[in-house]
């Protein structure tokens, strides 16, 4: 198994006991089940605390002002780790709007590219609808786009004034909100109909959808049917250590992840064997 290089990038200075660390989530290919790639979610170790969530640690951060500081050791490490993963593989960093509207995140990508050697196309900056309305950010996107790097859209489905503004800005991935994936019926329904129509409109834009979320074999099958792309969530694995997520990576044969019904039940019963 290769190791990731040692060359691991400084943590940044936060006022705040603990480390920053690292866990991939997989991202599934719906038509063959293979491994795309991984999404770097950021988590912070607190000696007392244990694990705090990014939900609290963003906006502390974004007020503390060590965002930019933060955001930068994510994709530094995140683009080292992916740099033992074979080359098809991608990761897909999260940036915040604060670091968009104050240029970080085009030069904390190209410092983390350059000093990781990460072929640039197999990065993806991921970012809020919001941001992607905002004209201050959006001239770090344009430089994002300059280097060559993939730019996605979070929570696509919560605000259908974004969908105008996707292809303008360059967007190549729309990520449909986990909230619409956890309510899909096999009934038709809206989730099931505000789902239809993101794939659609998306696809009509050239762009592909990635749904988060996804739980069950019922949600990958109906996800299959509507069109979409790739999956994300815990029916295929949770966020994975950076160790799990190499050795899934480097997996010889590379892993199939279950889409049928048939693999599900299948897969059910070895795991409930052992195997």
């Amino acid at each position: 198994m290769t190791s990731p290089p040692s060359d691991a990038p400084a943590k940044p200075r936060i006022d705040l006991e603990g480390d920053p660390v690292l866990e991939f989530q997989p991202a599934v290919d719906l038509c063959t089940g293979r491994l795309l790639g991984f999404e770097a979610l950021l988590r912070w170790v607190h000696p007392t605390l244990g694990l705090i969530a990014p939900g609290v640690l963003i906006p502390w951060a974004e007020a503390n002002g060590t965002i930019f500081e933060l955001n930068a050791w994510v994709l530094s490490e995140a683009c080292r780790q992916a740099t033992t993963w074979p080359w098809g593989l991608q990761i897909a960093v999260n940036c915040s709007l604060v670091q968009l509207r104050g240029l970080g995140a085009s030069a904390a990508a190209a410092e983390a590219l350059a000093r990781s050697g990460l072929d640039p196309d197999r990065l993806t900056v991921e970012v809020t609808e919001s941001a992607v309305a905002d004209d201050e950010a959006n001239k770090d996107l344009c430089h994002l786009v300059a280097l060559g790097v993939h730019l996605a859209v979070d929570d696509v489905g919560t605000s259908w004034d974004t969908l105008e503004n996707l292809r303008r800005r360059s967007i190549e991935i729309a990520k449909i909100d986990r909230s619409f994936i956890a309510g899909l019926d096999l009934d038709e329904g809206m989730n099931r109909a505000i789902v239809e129509a993101i794939v659609h409109v998306t696809h009509a834009l050239a762009m592909s959808t990635v749904a988060e979320g996804v739980e069950t074999v019922v949600q990958v099958t109906m996800l299959q049917d509507l069109g979409a792309d790739v999956a994300q969530g815990f029916y295929f694995a949770p966020a994975l250590p950076a160790d799990d997520a190499r050795a899934l990576a480097q997996a010889d044969p590379p892993t199939v992840f279950t889409l049928t019904p048939e693999q599900d039940v299948q897969h059910r019963r070895l795991a409930a064997r052992g195997a």
